[in-house]
Protein backbone atom coordinates (compact mmCIF):
# COMPACT_ATOMS: atom_id res chain seq x y z
CA UNK A 1 0.00 0.00 0.00
CA UNK A 2 2.20 3.16 -1.17
CA UNK A 3 0.13 5.97 0.81
CA UNK A 4 0.67 9.95 -0.64
CA UNK A 5 4.15 11.56 -0.17
CA UNK A 6 3.82 14.86 1.51
CA UNK A 7 6.69 17.11 1.16
CA UNK A 8 7.44 18.90 4.05
CA UNK A 9 8.09 22.24 3.40
CA UNK A 10 11.24 23.76 6.08
CA UNK A 11 11.93 27.43 6.11
CA UNK A 12 15.63 28.06 4.04
CA UNK A 13 17.89 29.28 6.91
CA UNK A 14 16.44 26.40 9.30
CA UNK A 15 17.32 22.94 9.35
CA UNK A 16 14.15 21.17 10.23
CA UNK A 17 10.52 22.25 10.74
CA UNK A 18 8.56 23.48 13.77
CA UNK A 19 5.53 24.87 13.63
CA UNK A 20 1.78 25.21 14.82
CA UNK A 21 -0.87 23.67 13.22
CA UNK A 22 -4.83 24.11 13.03
CA UNK A 23 -6.98 22.20 11.20
CA UNK A 24 -10.05 20.42 11.15
CA UNK A 25 -8.91 17.54 10.06
CA UNK A 26 -5.24 17.61 10.58
CA UNK A 27 -3.65 16.21 7.47
CA UNK A 28 -6.95 14.44 6.23
CA UNK A 29 -5.18 12.06 3.92
CA UNK A 30 -3.55 8.67 4.37
CA UNK A 31 0.14 9.76 3.50
CA UNK A 32 4.11 9.45 4.54
CA UNK A 33 7.18 11.45 4.41
CA UNK A 34 11.15 10.80 5.37
CA UNK A 35 10.72 13.48 7.87
CA UNK A 36 10.14 11.86 11.81
CA UNK A 37 7.09 13.96 12.76
CA UNK A 38 6.52 14.44 16.69
CA UNK A 39 3.01 16.02 17.64
CA UNK A 40 1.92 17.30 20.64
CA UNK A 41 -2.29 17.94 20.19
CA UNK A 42 -3.32 21.05 22.00
CA UNK A 43 -6.86 21.16 21.15
CA UNK A 44 -9.58 18.28 19.44
CA UNK A 45 -10.17 15.00 19.35
CA UNK A 46 -10.81 12.04 16.71
CA UNK A 47 -9.52 9.10 15.60
CA UNK A 48 -5.80 8.63 14.57
CA UNK A 49 -4.02 5.87 12.00
CA UNK A 50 -0.56 4.92 12.28
CA UNK A 51 0.94 1.81 9.96
CA UNK A 52 -1.90 -0.86 11.06
CA UNK A 53 -3.11 1.28 14.14
CA UNK A 54 -6.55 2.53 15.35
CA UNK A 55 -6.61 4.63 18.51
CA UNK A 56 -8.74 7.69 19.17
CA UNK A 57 -6.89 10.85 19.98
CA UNK A 58 -7.11 13.78 22.06
CA UNK A 59 -5.88 17.08 23.44
CA UNK A 60 -2.67 15.62 25.20
CA UNK A 61 -1.52 13.31 23.16
CA UNK A 62 2.44 13.31 21.98
CA UNK A 63 2.90 10.67 18.76
CA UNK A 64 6.40 10.02 17.56
CA UNK A 65 6.28 8.69 13.96
CA UNK A 66 9.75 7.23 11.97
CA UNK A 67 10.44 8.18 8.58
CA UNK A 68 7.97 7.16 5.90
CA UNK A 69 5.30 5.39 8.34
CA UNK A 70 2.05 6.13 7.03
CA UNK A 71 -0.53 7.73 8.69
CA UNK A 72 -3.69 10.53 9.27
CA UNK A 73 -5.61 11.96 11.65
CA UNK A 74 -9.05 12.27 11.43
CA UNK A 75 -10.40 14.73 13.68
CA UNK A 76 -14.01 15.18 15.05
CA UNK A 77 -16.23 17.90 13.06
CA UNK A 78 -18.30 17.92 16.35
CA UNK A 79 -18.05 18.94 20.33
CA UNK A 80 -19.94 16.53 22.58
CA UNK A 81 -22.16 20.26 22.50
CA UNK A 82 -22.60 20.17 18.76
CA UNK A 83 -20.29 23.17 18.07
CA UNK A 84 -18.13 23.02 15.32
CA UNK A 85 -13.88 22.32 16.13
CA UNK A 86 -10.90 22.37 15.24
CA UNK A 87 -7.75 20.55 16.27
CA UNK A 88 -4.56 22.24 17.00
CA UNK A 89 -1.63 20.67 17.97
CA UNK A 90 2.46 21.84 17.73
CA UNK A 91 4.34 19.96 15.09
CA UNK A 92 8.21 19.08 14.72
CA UNK A 93 9.56 18.09 11.69
CA UNK A 94 13.22 16.65 10.86
CA UNK A 95 14.93 14.20 8.76
CA UNK A 96 17.26 11.53 10.64
CA UNK A 97 20.13 13.06 8.77
CA UNK A 98 19.47 16.87 8.94
CA UNK A 99 22.78 17.36 11.38
CA UNK A 100 24.86 14.93 8.76
CA UNK A 101 25.06 11.47 7.44
CA UNK A 102 27.31 10.77 10.48
CA UNK A 103 26.63 12.62 13.91
CA UNK A 104 24.31 9.90 14.35
CA UNK A 105 26.90 7.36 14.59
CA UNK A 106 28.54 9.24 17.53
CA UNK A 107 28.29 7.45 20.77
CA UNK A 108 27.05 9.57 23.07
CA UNK A 109 24.21 9.41 20.12
CA UNK A 110 23.65 5.87 20.28
CA UNK A 111 19.92 6.23 22.48
CA UNK A 112 18.68 8.73 19.55
CA UNK A 113 19.91 6.31 16.98
CA UNK A 114 17.67 3.24 18.13
CA UNK A 115 14.86 5.82 19.19
CA UNK A 116 14.67 6.97 15.23
CA UNK A 117 14.61 2.71 14.80
CA UNK A 118 12.27 1.74 17.10
CA UNK A 119 9.74 5.37 15.68
CA UNK A 120 9.37 3.73 12.77
CA UNK A 121 6.64 1.67 14.35
CA UNK A 122 5.45 5.08 15.86
CA UNK A 123 5.67 5.77 19.96
CA UNK A 124 3.08 7.28 22.30
CA UNK A 125 4.97 8.95 24.99
CA UNK A 126 2.89 9.43 28.28
CA UNK A 127 3.03 10.20 31.78
CA UNK A 128 5.48 12.75 32.95
CA UNK A 129 7.62 12.50 30.03
CA UNK A 130 4.70 13.78 28.05
CA UNK A 131 4.45 17.28 29.66
CA UNK A 132 8.08 18.03 30.15
CA UNK A 133 8.26 17.39 26.35
CA UNK A 134 5.52 19.48 25.37
CA UNK A 135 7.10 22.32 27.42
CA UNK A 136 10.11 21.69 25.63
CA UNK A 137 8.58 22.05 22.28
CA UNK A 138 6.23 24.96 23.47
CA UNK A 139 9.93 27.30 24.13
CA UNK A 140 11.01 25.83 20.68
CA UNK A 141 7.97 26.99 18.95
CA UNK A 142 10.04 30.86 19.24
CA UNK A 143 13.43 30.11 19.59
CA UNK A 144 16.29 30.95 17.22
CA UNK A 145 19.65 29.44 16.06
CA UNK A 146 21.71 26.74 17.79
CA UNK A 147 18.89 26.64 20.71
CA UNK A 148 16.49 25.28 18.21
CA UNK A 149 19.05 22.84 17.75
CA UNK A 150 19.74 21.96 21.42
CA UNK A 151 16.04 21.97 22.07
CA UNK A 152 15.04 19.17 19.81
CA UNK A 153 18.17 17.24 21.13
CA UNK A 154 17.11 17.39 24.81
CA UNK A 155 13.64 16.52 23.50
CA UNK A 156 15.08 13.49 21.76
CA UNK A 157 16.68 12.32 24.96
CA UNK A 158 13.85 12.83 27.28
CA UNK A 159 11.78 10.32 24.92
CA UNK A 160 14.62 7.84 24.35
CA UNK A 161 15.61 7.40 28.13
CA UNK A 162 11.83 7.34 28.89
CA UNK A 163 9.96 4.19 30.05
CA UNK A 164 6.54 5.90 29.58
CA UNK A 165 6.12 4.73 25.94
CA UNK A 166 4.12 2.43 23.96
CA UNK A 167 4.20 1.76 20.49
CA UNK A 168 1.07 2.27 17.87
CA UNK A 169 1.87 -0.19 14.48
CA UNK A 170 2.42 -3.45 15.50
CA UNK A 171 6.64 -4.90 15.23
CA UNK A 172 7.42 -5.87 11.34
CA UNK A 173 4.51 -3.72 9.53
CA UNK A 174 5.85 -2.74 6.55
CA UNK A 175 3.94 -1.78 2.81
CA UNK A 176 5.10 -1.97 -0.89
CA UNK A 177 4.65 1.22 -2.29
CA UNK A 178 2.15 1.52 -5.36
CA UNK A 179 -0.26 4.33 -6.36
CA UNK A 180 -2.94 2.57 -6.81
CA UNK A 181 -2.71 0.89 -3.40
CA UNK A 182 -2.38 4.11 -1.88
CA UNK A 183 -5.93 5.31 -3.58
CA UNK A 184 -7.70 1.80 -3.18
CA UNK A 185 -7.10 2.08 0.92
CA UNK A 186 -8.00 5.77 0.74
CA UNK A 187 -11.01 4.85 -0.77
CA UNK A 188 -11.70 1.59 1.57
CA UNK A 189 -11.00 4.37 4.88
CA UNK A 190 -13.14 7.03 3.77
CA UNK A 191 -16.53 4.50 3.34
CA UNK A 192 -16.10 2.77 6.12
CA UNK A 193 -15.46 5.95 8.47
CA UNK A 194 -18.92 7.56 6.76
CA UNK A 195 -20.74 3.93 7.03
CA UNK A 196 -19.38 2.36 10.12
CA UNK A 197 -22.80 3.13 12.20
CA UNK A 198 -24.87 1.14 9.58
CA UNK A 199 -24.14 -2.40 8.74
CA UNK A 200 -22.23 -2.56 5.57
CA UNK A 201 -21.96 -5.51 3.47
CA UNK A 202 -18.94 -6.80 2.16
CA UNK A 203 -19.82 -6.58 -1.62
CA UNK A 204 -20.51 -2.48 -1.09
CA UNK A 205 -17.23 -2.09 0.67
CA UNK A 206 -15.61 -3.93 -2.05
CA UNK A 207 -17.37 -2.38 -5.11
CA UNK A 208 -15.68 0.84 -3.99
CA UNK A 209 -12.88 -0.35 -4.96
CA UNK A 210 -13.96 -2.62 -8.13
CA UNK A 211 -13.34 -5.78 -6.32
CA UNK A 212 -15.26 -9.10 -5.61
CA UNK A 213 -15.86 -9.84 -2.01
CA UNK A 214 -13.71 -13.16 -1.76
CA UNK A 215 -10.53 -10.31 -4.30
CA UNK A 216 -11.04 -7.88 -1.11
CA UNK A 217 -10.72 -10.06 1.72
CA UNK A 218 -7.52 -11.11 0.14
CA UNK A 219 -6.56 -7.87 -0.48
CA UNK A 220 -7.25 -5.87 2.42
CA UNK A 221 -5.70 -8.81 4.66
CA UNK A 222 -2.52 -8.85 2.74
CA UNK A 223 -2.26 -5.27 3.24
CA UNK A 224 -3.39 -4.18 6.31
CA UNK A 225 -2.41 -7.19 8.31
CA UNK A 226 -5.79 -7.85 9.42
CA UNK A 227 -9.30 -8.93 8.39
CA UNK A 228 -11.78 -6.30 7.17
CA UNK A 229 -14.38 -7.11 9.74
CA UNK A 230 -11.55 -6.48 12.38
CA UNK A 231 -10.75 -3.12 10.95
CA UNK A 232 -14.25 -2.35 10.74
CA UNK A 233 -14.58 -3.38 14.67
CA UNK A 234 -11.70 -1.64 16.27
CA UNK A 235 -13.10 2.02 14.07
CA UNK A 236 -16.53 1.32 15.89
CA UNK A 237 -15.46 0.35 19.50
CA UNK A 238 -13.01 3.40 19.28
CA UNK A 239 -15.92 5.57 18.11
CA UNK A 240 -18.10 3.67 21.10
CA UNK A 241 -14.91 4.57 23.45
CA UNK A 242 -15.16 8.15 22.81
CA UNK A 243 -19.19 8.60 23.18
CA UNK A 244 -18.14 7.03 26.51
CA UNK A 245 -16.05 8.95 28.08
CA UNK A 246 -18.18 11.36 26.65
CA UNK A 247 -20.61 10.41 28.81
CA UNK A 248 -23.74 12.10 27.29
CA UNK A 249 -25.82 9.17 26.06
CA UNK A 250 -26.48 5.97 27.45
CA UNK A 251 -25.15 2.58 26.93
CA UNK A 252 -27.59 1.05 25.12
CA UNK A 253 -27.63 4.21 22.80
CA UNK A 254 -24.25 4.08 22.22
CA UNK A 255 -24.46 1.14 21.55
CA UNK A 256 -26.67 1.42 18.59
CA UNK A 257 -24.37 5.00 17.42
CA UNK A 258 -21.62 2.95 16.89
CA UNK A 259 -22.68 -0.05 14.48
CA UNK A 260 -23.76 -3.00 16.42
CA UNK A 261 -27.26 -4.65 16.09
CA UNK A 262 -27.59 -5.96 20.17
CA UNK A 263 -26.21 -5.13 23.58
CA UNK A 264 -24.97 -8.71 23.59
CA UNK A 265 -22.29 -8.33 20.38
CA UNK A 266 -21.37 -4.79 21.69
CA UNK A 267 -20.54 -5.93 25.35
CA UNK A 268 -18.35 -9.10 24.18
CA UNK A 269 -16.60 -7.36 21.56
CA UNK A 270 -15.51 -4.13 23.74
CA UNK A 271 -14.60 -6.37 26.15
CA UNK A 272 -12.16 -8.22 24.00
CA UNK A 273 -10.62 -4.71 22.52
CA UNK A 274 -10.27 -3.16 25.30
CA UNK A 275 -10.17 -5.77 28.25
CA UNK A 276 -13.11 -3.81 30.12
CA UNK A 277 -16.64 -3.97 29.80
CA UNK A 278 -18.15 -0.24 28.56
CA UNK A 279 -19.35 -0.27 32.14
CA UNK A 280 -16.24 0.35 33.92
CA UNK A 281 -14.76 2.22 31.05
CA UNK A 282 -16.98 4.75 31.36
CA UNK A 283 -16.46 4.65 34.91
CA UNK A 284 -12.51 5.01 34.67
CA UNK A 285 -13.72 8.36 33.13
CA UNK A 286 -16.03 9.88 35.48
Amino acid sequence: MKPHLLKVEVVPEQSFAVRQQVNPLFYNQWHYHEELELTYVQEGSGIRFVGDSIQNFQAGDLILLGSNLPHFWRGENQTAANESTECQAMVVQFTANFWGDTFLDLPELSIIKELFRKARRGIHIKGETRQRVAEQMQAMVGAKGLDRLTALLHILQLIALSSETTFLSSDGFNIPLNDQDTRRIAKIHAFTLANFSQKIKLEEVAATVHLSPNAFCRYFKTHTRKTYSQFLLEIRIGHACKLLMEDRLSIGQICLESGFANFSNFNRYFKAITNLTPQAYARMYR
